[in-house]
């Protein structure tokens, strides 16, 4: 452990940690790291809030390096399995998922509720990515019975002594779901839980990035978010970039998995019927899949579970937003009125790859819905308790947290998801698809939902179904890409 004398210098040697000239903002945050591993408080935190191409990402790498030749403690989070390999990837060092690493099970009432788990970290810098996407709430729909996730965050980083939190995000992305902005980037909110919080705006984009088209419009992007009503024009001429339209997509598709392969490319849509109606198209097109679920298939798991990997005797989360990739399908059934299927699927727990036998609930595959509604559920269990003879309340909640049938895995598709389930992620090859879209329609709120998808992409974006408008040819008209009919607004999640 480096001495605290000799922790003033850390801004020094940050920046040359760079390799490349710093910008104003990235001087200002290596200083104010400095001040923040310097103090001696408790409950201290850097708030670090950085658009695209504005060198964030180099700021995170360059710091896990200074403060590992210092032998500093670090913990690497994020809110999803995939923002987490990619903090991983840029720092260089094992990075898990919020959920994994503050909750653990306690085995409660008709599905898992949890505890926070405790921390043994004395002194680390917890470096929290993708900040932006952490609300107030574990995700109502996903087993985390309404907690305060930004405070149960909290009250696991601080729970050891000498602990220090930096939190990283994007302000221009979306907000959690069911938020009109980001707690976790606010300091006024951060005050309400006793953390006292500096910020630190990276605005200037690095020299690195102005030959990126993918980034040149992101910061075009950004400068109309605060637009009432804002002219939207992509910036062309970029090889990363490419226009296409329903007529090109099969071949454009065809080239980005023949490129990247199927985990590094993706179709953001503006809803999950929309995601639903492209994953059909990828699974039929690109891999000849004719069943409703077939063996190399990519699902995303929406609604979170303790059931499946925990079979095993130890404790373990599958989050809300996880992949899983279908081993062998064993069979599918019927039961209750619903449908499922009996699967092995490959998945990446954070720490390891795993390999599980679980059954999912094949119904949720095409809902417009994030996840099967509570209506549903309720409809199931009370099918699965129909069947059972008269008990006490505890062994009918224990039976339902025991069923297979009750616990099933909730999917979808993964070819092609909503903004919301796409952020945290990067891919190297993404195809944004425009929605439906009005005059009227063209906000904030769009722009906002636009930047994010944009942002997913790190080497190709294809930019589909978006009307000459956008180019720059010719004004905007009222239009209908779809009727209203085909097409419906976003479902958040």
């Amino acid at each position: 452990m480096i001495p605290m004398t000799q922790l003033p210098a850390l801004g020094d040697r940050l920046l040359a940690a760079l390799g490349h000239v710093p910008t104003t903002g990235q001087e200002r945050a290596a200083r104010a790291l400095e001040r923040l591993m310097a103090t001696n408080k408790e409950r201290t935190a850097l708030v670090l809030k950085g658009y695209a191409g504005t060198g964030k990402t180099s700021l995170i790498g360059a710091l896990v390096k200074v403060l590992a030749s210092e032998r500093r403690p670090v913990v690497l989070l994020a809110p999803t399995g995939r923002a987490a390999r990619v903090l991983s990837a840029i720092a260089g060092k094992e990075a898990s998922t919020i959920h994994r690493r503050i909750y653990r099970s306690a085995g409660e009432e008709g599905h898992a509720t949890v505890r926070v788990a405790a921390n043994r970290d004395a002194g680390a810098l917890f470096i929290v990515d993708e900040a932006s996407m952490i609300g107030r709430h574990g995700g109502g729909d996903g087993g985390f019975g309404g907690r305060d996730l930004l405070g149960d965050l909290f009250e696991h980083i601080y729970a050891a002594p000498g602990t220090r939190a930096l939190l990283i995000g994007d302000p221009a992305q979306l907000p959690p779901v069911g938020s009109d902005h980001s707690p976790a980037l606010d300091p006024k909110e951060l005050a309400a839980f006793g953390v006292l919080a500096g910020v630190v705006e990276l605005t200037d984009v690095v020299r690195q990035a102005l030959d990126s088209g993918i980034l040149s419009n992101a910061t075009a992007l950004r400068g109309s978010l605060n637009v009432q009503k804002p002219k939207v024009i992509f910036q062309q001429g970029f090889p990363d970039v490419i226009r296409t339209d329903g007529y090109d997509l099969q071949d454009a598709l065809e080239t980005a998995y023949g490129q990247d392969g199927d985990e590094e490319v993706c179709v953001i849509c503006r809803s999950n019927k929309r995601a639903f109606a492209y994953s059909q198209q990828v699974r039929a097109r690109i891999h000849g899949f004719e069943e409703e679920l077939c063996s190399g298939d990519r699902l995303m798991v929406v609604r979170n579970d303790y059931f499946w990997a925990g079979r095993n005797g130890r404790v373990e989360l599958i989050a809300n937003g996880e992949q899983l990739r279908v081993s062998r399908v064993h069979g599918v059934e019927e039961r209750h009125g619903f449908r499922f299927a009996d699967i092995t699927a490959h998945w990446w727990n954070g720490q390891e790859e795993r390999e599980l036998d679980v059954k999912v609930m094949l119904d949720v595959l095409a809902l417009e819905s994030p996840a099967l509604p509570q209506e549903r559920l309720r409809r199931l269990r009370d099918g699965i308790l129909a069947g059972m003879q008269q008990g006490t309340k505890a062994a009918r909640l224990k039976a339902l947290r025991d069923d297979p049938y009750a616990q099933a895995l909730q999917v979808k598709y993964a070819y092609a998801v909503t903004a919301h389930k796409a952020q945290g992620g990067q891919w190297n090859t993404v195809f944004v698809d425009q929605g439906y879209i009005t005059e009227d329609m063209l906000d904030p709120e769009y722009v906002r939902w636009l930047y994010t998808a944009v942002t997913r992409a790190s080497r190709r974006l294809y930019l589909l179904n978006f009307h000459p408008r956008f180019w720059g040819e010719e004004p905007w008209i009222k239009h209908r890409t779809t009727s209203p009919a085909q097409e419906d607004e976003e479902s958040p999640g």
